[in-house]
């Protein structure tokens, strides 16, 4: 869990080692507030200091608005609490993905029906959220307010992720298994180098082809993981997939945005819901189909050639090798993904 606020965390953030809704210290602690509380009146910020922007230029505050760095899960929790304790009404999250994450899982269960409106303020290193909500990269917390206020949203439901038998899902944008690890593994290379949001994006495409292809038949990238999968009855079927199948998958993406950096079109014509892509392994003619599954467009041999496109509301998955969601690996395992309740996002 390095690199969130859930550095605590010796496990992954399902069942929160045991703990259940906020504990009552949790639940009416008052918030910080500035000096001017009608300026900034029912904003606050949750800032991840961690992330890439907010490590090279500090945040820039209008009086009244309260700004917080939880540096753990219960800190987080307990910031949010005192959030609807205070009746803040829009809640900006400045941090990348992975903190977006981490405010929507954390707060789920502390809002209840009354959530607030969140403001995603790209900080992080890619930022696919904002690119999706169409959040300027150069917007500041006074050009979110203004939005607010001017009651510019748009919703996106995200992925309810959660152990089967467990019950406590992680709520999320991304999620991706098979080559998708190891091409994220690709993207903190890039990053150490300095590269973010679309050159990020476009550098660890670029490696991953290049591992592909370099790799020969035996490559660890073309072997895939097994994964069986098994598609609700809600299921869309693009092509004759089956909708119950155990096979090795060379990459399996799901994610309820509707836009994706570069403008990539994996998953076909922009659409809202769950949205998935499966390519078998060993990937078959892989030049010709990636370039066919970038461009979005659907083909008779699709199935054939093993790529599945399917939209649905929920799905069942048990992985090898773990999956990575909105930047973090989580573990191998069955699990049940799903789409959940619509948030309400500023947008430009």
């Amino acid at each position: 869990m390095d690199g969130t606020i859930y550095d605590d965390c010796t496990t992954p953030l399902f069942a929160f080692d045991g703990v259940g809704g906020p504990a009552r210290s949790e639940q009416a602690e008052p918030s910080r507030r500035g000096s001017n509380a009608r300026e900034g009146a029912g904003v606050a910020v949750i800032s991840n200091p961690r992330s890439y922007r907010n490590k090279r230029r500090p945040l820039a505050v209008p009086d009244g608005v309260t700004v917080e760095a939880p540096r753990t899960r219960h800190e987080l929790r307990r910031t949010l609490a005192a959030f609807k304790h205070d009746g803040v009404e829009l809640v900006i999250v400045a941090g990348g993905d992975g903190t977006v994450r981490d405010v929507l899982t954390c707060g789920t269960d502390i809002w209840g029906d009354t959530p607030p409106v969140i403001g995603v303020l790209p900080c992080g290193k890619t930022n696919a959220l904002a690119i999706d909500l169409g959040v300027p990269d150069e917007w500041d917390i006074c050009q979110m307010i203004a939005a607010w206020k001017a009651g510019s949203f748009v919703e996106r439901p995200p992925i309810e992720i959660e152990r089967v038998h467990e019950g406590r899902p992680v709520l999320g944008f991304l999620f991706g298994a098979g080559v998708f690890v190891d091409a994220t593994d690709l993207a903190q290379t890039t990053h150490r180098f300095g590269a973010v949001n679309n050159l990020a994006v476009g550098l660890s495409i670029f490696g991953a082809v290049a591992s592909t292809l370099m790799g020969g038949s035996n490559s660890t990238w073309r072997q895939g993981k097994s994964m069986a999968i098994r598609y609700g009855e809600d299921a869309d079927l693009q092509a004759e997939t089956a909708t119950n199948s155990t096979n090795k998958r060379f990459i399996m993406l799901a994610s309820t945005m509707e836009r994706l950096p570069l403008g990539l079109r994996i998953f076909g014509e922009r659409r809202a819901g769950l949205k998935t892509l499966v390519v078998d392994a060993p990937p078959r003619r892989f030049l010709r189909v990636f370039a066919r599954v970038l461009r979005g467009k659907p083909w008779k041999t699709m199935a054939a050639e093993g790529v599945h496109r399917v939209d649905t509301d929920e799905l069942r998955i048990d992985l090898e090798g773990g999956f990575i969601l909105d930047g973090e690996r989580f573990p191998a395992g069955d699990y049940l993904l799903r789409k959940g309740a619509p948030v309400t996002f500023v947008t430009s």
